[in-house]
């Protein structure tokens, strides 16, 4: 939600506040350069906690799991 929210008060900013901002470098490109940083920034971190999180699950999802399983039974 956090990353939601900054997201949508950063380009409220450079919509409502455009003199501060030069918005003229802003094209695909650009975008695309920003998507690739964000996504080799974001993507590792997301990726070690499943792999942690399926080989270790804690013991709520154990749990879960157990009752699950159970009721197909």
């Amino acid at each position: 939600m956090m990353q939601v929210a900054t997201g949508v008060t950063y380009f409220m900013s450079i919509i409502l506040l455009k003199e501060y901002f030069d918005t003229s470098f802003i094209n695909t490109i650009f975008l695309a350069k920003v998507a690739l940083i964000t996504t080799i920034t974001w993507l590792p971190l997301h990726l070690i906690y499943y792999i942690l999180d399926f080989c270790d699950p804690s013991e709520v999802k154990k749990i879960m799991s157990a009752k699950n399983e159970s009721a197909f039974n």
